[in-house]
This record gives C-alpha cells, sequence and structure tokens, in this order.
C-alpha cells in the first residue's frame, strides 16, 4: 500500500538500463490510481501508484509495462 509522505523507489522496466536508485515522496495523491512525489532536491514528478515498488511486495521491482523500440 502506498502512502502520503513515505518514500519510495521505482520499478524498473525489463530490458531497460536503468541507473535511478532514487527515492520518491508521495505528498499527494491526485486521484485513486496516481500520486504527486517529489525527489531529493525538491522536483516534483506525477507517477501511477503501479510504478512505485510497494513494499508489502518487495520482490514486485519491475513494471508491466512494455516498450517496443523502432528503427
Amino acid at each position: 500500500m502506498i502512502e502520503l509522505g513515505k518514500k519510495y523507489k521505482l520499478k524498473k522496466i525489463r530490458g531497460f538500463e536503468n541507473p535511478d536508485n532514487e527515492y520518491y515522496k508521495v505528498i499527494s495523491f491526485y486521484n485513486f490510481d496516481t500520486v504527486i512525489c517529489k525527489n531529493a532536491y525538491g522536483e516534483r514528478f506525477v507517477f501511477m501508484k503501479e510504478f512505485l515498488i510497494d513494499p508489502q511486495k518487495p520482490d514486485e521491482i519491475y513494471s508491466d509495462l512494455i516498450l517496443e523500440r523502432k528503427e
């Protein structure tokens, strides 16, 4: 469960290198599936809850999002 005021990491996307190990603090809920977060530098971001690693499911570190590369 994602909670207000707590810090979370983003899930990874399979097949993509992502060196981002940054934590994002939830500062507001936008609606039932979207949160507003800020990083350590005060920058604000909007994420769907499903892209944050839920502490109750720590093994689910990969997103179901599938990206295709077009050349």
